[in-house]
């Protein structure tokens, strides 16, 4: 037994020596391409990446699961595409209105094409797309109507960017063709459709459920890079009561596939088991300084001490090292 786990830990070592290899020629692959707009901000994204799976190398406490959900494979397909002729900038930023903006990975030909650049599971792609996954997860036709939209407020010669959606990774024909038919050029490998039957959920989590959940956190840790690329000041957060639970609790450190009598607590431990939630915290959490009040900390202790199990009570602790508790009225 104790052979087993040592295999798996240097196993997991390995891959994590070969994803930072990985990021490093990325970063090479750049240099050439440095003057295009938007080069920069890519070199970050991966270096970032890069220095993440450092630390983890670092502190030897490796998790196949922060692997598998690393950046890496989607900044590697961005490259792949920077490279192209034609490029005249990535990672470019266009606000939808006030509020909402969006994100435009390639433009090419003089501004006339924008390019997103997908390289996620095309089985895990139909999945979502057909509502399997948690509240709240926005599908691939939801990302396209979005950049539909924004196409619009920018036209180039007077015409709408044309909108190209390439799957590195392949699409599958069902989904493919409701891009299509919104007027997305879609782009990559067509796939045979996923055979699985649409009233059954077990059909579909029995055969899949690893991968999503892996692909889920993937898609939740790019969600996470993009907002810490575009909120580089922020250094402090503010834990309210949810986020210490979320941290701690049993259920968002592999214990989630417990059925409860309370069919809403079963329900959120399929969420969690399709989008894991604690990878997204910890990579929050990565090098900022984390603090909340006092009535924060108090009502979290309390529950803890009341309902929390011997592991979660550990955790407690431990996250207790890491947060700064500040009287309610600090600062009036």
């Amino acid at each position: 037994m104790s052979n087993s786990i040592m295999d798996s830990s240097e196993g997991t070592m390995v891959m994590l020596t070969e994803k930072i290899k990985f990021g490093e020629e990325l970063i090479e692959q750049l240099q050439p391409i440095e003057t295009i707009d938007g080069v920069t901000k890519l070199n970050r994204k991966i270096r970032q990446e890069i220095e993440f799976l450092k630390r983890l190398q670092k502190s030897k406490k490796v998790k196949v699961e922060q692997l598998a959900c690393s950046n890496l494979r989607h900044l590697g397909a961005m490259v792949e595409c920077s490279k192209r002729p034609g490029v005249l900038a990535v990672c470019k930023i266009f606000h939808i209105n006030e509020t909402n903006k969006l994100l435009i990975d390639i433009i090419s030909e003089q501004g006339k094409i924008w390019t997103k650049v997908i390289a996620r599971n095309p089985k895990s792609l139909s999945a979502l797309s057909a509502g399997k996954a948690s509240y709240g997860a926005r599908s691939i036709l939801d990302q396209a109507e979005d950049y539909l939209e924004c196409a619009k407020l920018y036209p180039c010669m007077y015409q709408p960017p044309k909108v190209i959606f390439e799957f590195m990774s392949g699409i599958e024909e069902n989904l493919a063709n409701k891009l299509k038919a919104i007027g997305i050029i879609v782009k990559g490998e067509i796939l045979p459709n996923s055979v699985y039957i649409e009233d059954c959920d077990d059909s579909w989590s029995s055969e899949s459920s690893d991968e999503e959940s892996l692909c889920n956190q993937q898609s939740s840790l790019e969600q996470v890079s993009q907002c810490m690329e575009e909120h580089p000041k922020i250094d402090t957060l503010n834990l309210d009561v949810t986020a210490m639970m979320a941290y701690v609790s049993n259920m968002t450190n592999g214990h989630c596939n417990y059925v409860f009598i309370q069919e809403v607590l079963t329900q959120q431990c399929a969420w969690e088991a399709e989008r894991p939630v604690k990878p997204v915290l910890e990579r929050l959490f990565e090098g900022k300084s984390l603090v909340c009040c006092r009535t924060a900390w108090d009502d979290f202790e309390k529950i803890v001490n009341t309902l929390g199990g011997p592991m979660e009570k550990v955790r407690t602790e431990e996250l207790k090292k890491m947060v700064e508790v500040f009287p309610d009225d600090y600062g009036e």
